[in-house]
């Protein structure tokens, strides 16, 4: 049970909720996303953070089996159930290995098999961990990644981690089928 009422399409909305939500509709074929359901209650948050995460995660310079595993990888870093089950099957389609998924639900160490993989792995998760990150890692990933898309790259898991903190912060409930739990550390 959430913390605080789930805003619907079809809920009595104020005019700044009315004009933010027709907003998210017609840019997401008539559905409410399960962050925004908590944030429409304010209405002035959600109209800028919306086409911030629509740029980030949509119109993304990574292929999106990099950008779906920066976003699992912020899930994993949350233990935010409801982020990382919404976002496998994008990651998965996008072609990220299964075992890697496998891997981060048990909070292991993914075995890469591609060097660009273990470079936004090592790269998020010492961000996550220690608030920083390696002379070397950092090099590599600049290498890796150049400046624009290493920039990119930070926005988004900062975006993700802002919404993973949303949506533990007011308990929502989890999707009906979802089939991943990570264990809590």
């Amino acid at each position: 049970m959430p913390r605080i009422p789930l805003i619907e399409a079809d809920s009595d909305l104020n005019p700044a909720q009315e004009r933010v939500v027709q907003g998210i509709l017609g840019r997401r074929g008539g559905r409410i996303p399960g962050p925004y359901r908590l944030s429409l209650h304010c209405p002035e948050l959600t109209e800028i953070w919306h086409p911030l995460g629509e740029m980030l995660r949509l119109k993304s310079n990574y292929p999106l089996r990099l950008s779906e595993f920066a976003i699992l990888i912020t899930a994993r870093a949350w233990d935010c159930d409801y982020v990382f089950n919404a976002h496998v099957p994008h990651a998965l389609e996008g072609g990220l290995e299964q075992s890697v998924v496998d891997a981060l639900v048990r909070g292991d160490r993914p075995i890469f098999s591609k060097a660009d993989e273990e470079t936004l792995y090592d790269y998020c998760t010492q961000l996550f961990t220690n608030h920083a990150i390696g002379e070397n890692t950092y090099a590599r990933a600049l290498e890796t990644f150049g400046t624009a898309r290493l920039v990119e790259l930070t926005a988004l898991i900062g975006y993700y981690g802002m919404v993973a903190m949303t949506l533990l912060a007011h308990e929502m409930p989890l999707q009906k089928d979802a089939q991943y739990h990570l264990s809590k550390r």
